[in-house]
């Protein structure tokens, strides 16, 4: 993207205290919202829903949360960009960069005046310089650095780490059926003690949304004789 076309979205930033995350996540952020200038480790089974998951909030429709942001998606090319949408996204507010090569520093560099949050998996082990740079570049504009990929914790002054844990799958049945939503922990570490919310990540619709929120899967009538779907209810067969 043109440095001319950054420099307007810079300009039409809303200005605030913070990123917003989605309702769902919260109670894990200290405030509810990603401070200006921090830096989140992504790590672990997962880290690309949440990815996912803090780009829809940062991008999320204007609200009660004020205007929409903008979010940078640097070397992920394979990011899922319906599944960020269902999450809550607004697709055009995405400056997708798939491969930076050796000239990411810069890449992010430019963004992080730009957009209020930078999804980055840099293809090396950053360098001291780097890290430097970019973080100073952070604070100063008030851009939140998310880190995922195989150098995610190689980035020092790390705030936030986010993971998924005790992650189980529900809607298939004795091999019948299709994935119809996902139950994860989704943990945050720092800054304090640690903390554990049970989320859909994502639901039936593709949204994040508590636990207890979701109704259950209803039965669909008809004998599985028929064509009809399996379904299981505490492990046992509902036809």
């Amino acid at each position: 993207m043109p440095e001319a076309a950054l420099r307007g979205i810079a300009a039409g930033a809303p200005e605030g205290s913070g990123v917003p995350v989605l309702p769902a996540l919260r109670a894990l952020v200290p405030g509810g919202v990603l401070r200006p200038g921090s830096v989140v480790g992504l790590t672990g089974l997962g880290a690309a829903s949440l990815g996912a998951a803090l780009a829809a909030g940062a991008t999320a429709p204007e609200g009660e949360d004020g205007p929409g942001g903008w979010c940078g998606v640097v070397g992920l090319p394979e990011f899922g960009v319906l599944a960020a949408a269902g999450m809550g996204a607004v697709p055009e507010r995405l400056l997708l960069v798939d491969e930076p090569g050796d000239r990411w520093p810069d890449v992010v560099a430019a963004l992080a005046e730009a957009v209020g949050l930078i999804l980055l998996r840099p293809p090396e082990r950053p360098g001291a310089a780097a890290v430097r740079r970019l973080s100073a570049l952070a604070r100063r504009h008030g851009c939140v650095l998310t880190l995922t990929g195989a150098f995610a914790d190689a980035w020092p002054g790390t705030r936030l780490r986010l993971r998924l844990e005790d992650v189980a799958w529900h809607g298939l049945g004795d091999g019948h059926g299709r994935l119809r939503g996902r139950l994860a922990d989704v943990v945050a570490e720092g800054p304090g003690p640690a903390r554990r919310v049970r989320l859909w990540f994502p639901d039936a619709d593709g949204a994040v949304a508590p636990a207890e929120t979701v109704p259950a899967l209803k039965p669909v009538g008809g004998p599985v004789s028929a064509g009809g779907p399996v379904h299981t209810v505490a492990g046992e067969e509902i036809a």
